[in-house]
């Protein structure tokens, strides 16, 4: 009898750190229901009697260990991914994003009337963003006569650090005082939309756009009448730069990819590129010169101007090349719009070396050798610029640079196509040493600046938050007779940034403002 009671009080007074009738329940034989069904049998042995303080006591313990049963099952096969994951995120993936849907809106709803809700992560309570009415308003630069209101060809080009899910999530820290309401995909995705399309952009120049929103978000742009082109990141990278463009105002003539990792170049060892297109206008009234649209992302650090100002040097190398044209006598550029995330403020050696055409660059430098990619002191490859003095336009299997969609897949020439270029590369470079590794930078593109930093009262622009609100985000445009720059979407000071808060908010979906001008491009005589 002793021995029966035994086997019947361990396993309901399982984890119990008392002996109940000096019995020791440390190792439970058998399961509850074992013991209730012996229970309730009709039994001729003298059946165990509980008192009350028994009985609620292992009412307690089976109610424990139901608890306990149902949030185990509950995690039966739940699979928790590491944070690393995120940079290469599944169909599942939060950051993936599933596939984005535009919901109908009510006509007298605007984007920028939404009302998000939620708590920042140090609970507080978000509240509705105030935007000022003027805080992105398009403002004129010049004036329109007749003649141009109808006999040239305008167009509106935005930029735009659309923040790449993926990296908001690897960085949350950076996000701390935003709505976590504001930093869902879903709600971003259709606040990005929805802002793009109120801009009415004929060209789009993103940045961090990530590879798995390609097809479920950015291909909603293709469904409206837009052609796209992309260029991942490379390495581990899952985002990347790209250019949309209406299909009914421009024909795609070209295009190039530029990577900023070039394995002989020690400065340069980092993932970022860079992409550039040549685009032809449409139209009875459309000018027959094309127009060369060029995007970026620089390196981020913001110790490293060393490593921005060497991959600015090499995308405008490219440039050079792509928008240069020869027509009989005739030679020169073609128009140029250049823009992108630089993440370089003002002030800044990549700054002053695009507004001014020079800057310089000995404080920057370490050991690399320019000749062994070919790149000179004056943003030229130095096959492009040999060529030209012979009046010759230089092929692309000319340059030296690396690029692993042409010299990985051999899709297209390979860098040491043809031994005869082969050969001579090396000798052109070393040849002409006094153009390369000089500590002065200098171009010959001619560009200048949409927006000029600062307000006519000194104060500030800024388009994002990196310690303190400041410019990184830029357009540059050609200073030649054919292409004028009409308007520009505002931006805001410093000041008025403080006020609004931290971005994303229920307002702006990004972490960074769209920058965005409408351009007239008039007819000249040249063509390729």
């Amino acid at each position: 009898m002793a021995l029966f009671i035994c086997l019947c009080l361990k396993p309901t007074c399982e984890n119990i750190g008392h002996a109940l009738l000096h019995v020791n329940f440390s190792q439970p034989i058998c399961r509850s229901k074992s013991c209730i069904s012996i229970f309730s049998q009709n039994s001729t042995l003298i059946p165990f009697t509980h008192n009350n303080q028994q009985w609620r006591l292992l009412a307690n313990i089976r109610k424990r260990l139901r608890t306990k049963k149902h949030i185990t099952n509950l995690n039966v096969d739940k699979i928790v991914k590491p944070m690393s994951d995120s940079l290469q995120p599944t169909f599942n993936h939060v950051s993936y994003g599933g596939q984005f849907q535009i919901e109908e809106k009510d006509e007298s709803e605007s984007w920028i009337q939404f009302e998000g809700s939620g708590s920042t992560a140090n609970g507080n309570i978000s509240k509705k963003t105030d935007i000022p009415s003027d805080f992105r308003i398009w403002e004129p630069v010049e004036k329109w006569n007749d003649y141009y209101k109808e006999n040239s060809f305008k167009f509106k080009i935005v930029s735009y650090n659309v923040l790449a899910q993926y990296l908001l999530e690897c960085h949350p820290y950076l996000y701390t005082q935003c709505s976590p309401q504001d930093l869902k995909w879903h709600v971003r995705a259709a606040r990005l939309y929805d802002e793009i399309l109120s801009l009415e952009p004929d060209i789009l120049c993103l940045q961090e756009v990530q590879v798995s929103h390609i097809k479920s978000f950015y291909s909603k742009f293709e469904d409206i009448g837009y052609c796209g082109i992309f260029k991942q990141k490379t390495g581990h990278r899952q985002d990347g730069c790209a250019i949309y463009f209406k299909r009914s105002m421009f024909h795609l003539e070209d295009h190039i990819s530029v990577e900023f990792y070039q394995p002989e170049l020690p400065l340069l060892n980092r993932d970022n590129v860079g992409m550039a297109l040549r685009l032809v206008p449409k139209g009875a009234r459309a000018p027959a010169t094309p127009l060369v649209v060029a995007t970026t992302h620089l390196l981020y650090n913001p110790k490293r101007t060393d490593v921005r100002l060497a991959q600015i040097q090499l995308f405008l190398a490219e440039i050079d090349r792509f928008a240069y044209y020869q027509s009989g006598k005739k030679s020169g550029h073609l128009p140029i719009i250049l823009t992108g995330d630089m993440n370089s403020p003002p002030e800044s050696a990549v700054i002053k070396l695009l507004s001014r055409g020079h800057v310089r660059a000995s404080p920057f430098r370490d050991n690399s050798d320019w000749r062994k990619i070919g790149v000179t002191d004056s943003c030229q490859h130095i096959s492009v610029y040999l060529n030209r003095l012979k009046g010759i336009v230089a092929e692309a299997n000319t340059i030296k640079i690396f690029n692993s969609e042409r010299d990985g897949s051999g899709a297209q020439v390979s860098s040491d196509a043809g031994s005869s270029t082969g050969t001579t590369r090396p000798a052109d470079a070393n040849d002409h040493s006094a153009l390369f590794n000089s500590g002065e930078l200098d171009h010959g593109l001619r560009l200048a600046s949409v927006y000029p930093q600062r307000k006519t009262d000194g104060a500030r622009e800024a388009t994002t938050f990196q310690d303190c609100w400041l410019t990184v985000d830029y357009i540059y445009f050609s200073r030649c007779s054919s292409l004028r720059l009409l308007e520009r979407l505002r931006l805001p000071t410093d000041v008025e940034c403080e006020d609004v808060g931290p971005l994303p908010n229920q307002v702006y979906a990004s972490d960074h403002l769209a920058l965005a001008a409408l351009f007239e491009l008039t007819t000249t005589n040249t063509k390729l």
